[in-house]
């Protein structure tokens, strides 16, 4: 599998205009909202990176029509800061605001919206209509294609598109996208002729959990490299079998390497350097790692699941782990956001491997699936499923079903993507604690076995919306 067909495109340097565009302020307006203008104006000249990856994405698009039909196209982004770069120049404005405990001004807040590369991810994968499997990977060399080749080979996904942007200068960036795709006749026939809407079309090994480790974070705790090593330390790898490492963050250090600016503190090492030391120094294999979202533990069981039917891998560990104390917590409050006294950081960290017949009794991960529908901007809109391939009634049925999301709008979209999955299934109550990154490893590891069999439906704005299945074996 290679790339049939890559575009190129950069942003920056000089604004965008439009031709025929006043760029002069209307008469009338008052020097302050006069200034509210400018500096909106400046912040999304600033989206440089933002700005790149979708004119690379738009010029695929317009030169390969197929795409814009294409029903089961995912999406991977390959970046290492995004535009994180719009708040860090700000960031004396950003400790000014927090210390005065005032609303953090329109175009600083937009920037730190921005401040997840998930959000590229979001913005690219509306342009291009995607509502197969999203996800945002550092740009690691070879990662995105790993990925990319991944889904294809499992199905997921007849097309991916990988888009690899970053800076390339103070004020301008480019970006690249590139068209991955299976050969037409490649895909396998459904394995159950009763269910014609299968959205993968072959079978699938269910996964045994064998293993779960959480390591909880609290103000003025262990740095990001530290949580994960001390969750992943408990799961290394057992001798004579082959472990792949999926590891998942929204902000991995980010949020901390730029918070020292502001208070200096001890970050620890970035993860470009902390998840490849930690890996292998325990003596995990292939490693991948999934960032931006909060929804990424539900791509990362999805994924440990194609690496076991595919034979990649005998045992996987997922495990997702990020701050909430610190930064995410000082930017959440400059937002006023509702929904941050439910959110918690830590590391949760599961083994899975292929089930078998001693398994009687263990929680068993059937089907996971992942799409990619957009998510509105207020909870009391419907969130449009129509043309989004979903299977019909995933069995086994569910008895009851547990919701994922990050923030109320997912929540609420969750319940509607579980209503149209398993009408009448009752919706247990998962508390008011949701698990930064690692939000579907709780529940899963978390699930009482007598309870079981348990859906999950998760929607997350930033890539990792999907759902899944764990029963008990039944050898």
């Amino acid at each position: 599998m290679r790339p049939i067909a890559t575009q190129r495109a950069e942003y920056g340097r000089q604004p965008a205009t439009v031709p025929g565009a006043s760029t002069a302020l209307p008469e009338g307006l008052s020097p302050a909202t006069a200034e509210e203008v400018l500096r909106t104006r400046r912040f999304d000249h600033g989206l440089y990176v933002t700005r790149a990856a979708g004119r690379a994405a738009r010029a695929l698009r317009d030169s390969v029509p197929s795409l814009a039909a294409a029903p089961r196209l995912g999406l991977v982004l390959a970046t290492d800061r995004g535009d994180q770069h719009a708040l860090l120049r700000r960031l004396p404005e950003f400790g000014s605001s927090m210390q005065r405990g005032e609303r953090a001004a329109t175009d600083l807040f937009r920037s730190i919206a921005y401040f997840p590369v998930g959000r590229i991810a979001r913005s690219v994968s509306a342009l291009l209509g995607a509502h197969g499997p999203i996800a945002t990977v550092p740009a690691d060399p070879g990662q995105a294609g790993r990925l990319a080749q991944l889904w294809l080979a499992a199905h997921r996904a007849d097309q991916v598109v990988v888009v690899t942007a970053e800076l390339t200068g103070d004020e301008e960036a480019s970006a690249t996208a590139e068209l991955w795709q299976t050969a037409p006749d490649s895909r396998p026939a459904p394995t159950d002729p009763t269910d014609p809407t299968d959205p993968h079309g072959r079978p699938v090994v269910p996964l045994t959990v064998t293993g779960h480790v959480e390591r909880p974070h609290t103000a003025g705790g262990l740095p990001w490299a530290e949580l994960l090593e001390s969750a992943l330390t408990g799961l290394a790898p057992e001798p004579g079998r082959r472990t792949a490492l999926v590891v998942t963050s929204l902000l991995a250090d980010a949020g901390e390497q730029a918070f020292a600016a502001l208070s200096p503190r001890d970050a620890g090492p970035p993860l470009s350097l902390a998840v490849p030391s930690t890996a292998g120094r325990l003596g995990f294999d292939e490693t991948l790692v999934l960032v931006g979202s909060s929804g990424g533990s539900m791509t990362a069981l999805a994924v440990a699941q194609d690496l076991v039917t595919l034979g990649r891998a005998d045992d996987v560990v997922v495990c997702g782990v990020d701050l909430v104390h610190g930064s995410l917590s000082q930017a959440l409050t400059l937002m006023e956001c509702p929904d941050l006294p439910h959110m918690r950081g830590g590391s949760t960290a599961l083994r899975l491997r292929a089930a078998t017949p001693g398994d009687a009794g263990s929680p068993v991960l059937h089907t996971c699936a992942l799409l990619s529908p957009p998510v509105p901007d207020a909870p009391d809109r419907p969130m449009p499923l129509d043309g989004v391939l979903l299977r019909h009634r995933p069995s086994p049925r569910p008895a009851h079903v547990a919701l994922s999301g990050l923030n109320t709008i997912d929540l609420a979209c969750a319940g509607q993507l579980a209503a149209r999955l398993w009408p009448g299934t009752p919706v247990s109550s998962r508390g008011d604690v949701r698990s930064v990154s690692a939000d579907v490893l709780r529940l899963l590891a978390r699930a009482d076995t007598h309870e079981l069999p348990m859906g999950v439906a998760g929607v997350h704005s930033l890539g990792g919306t999907g759902y899944c299945v764990a029963a008990r074996h039944t050898p």
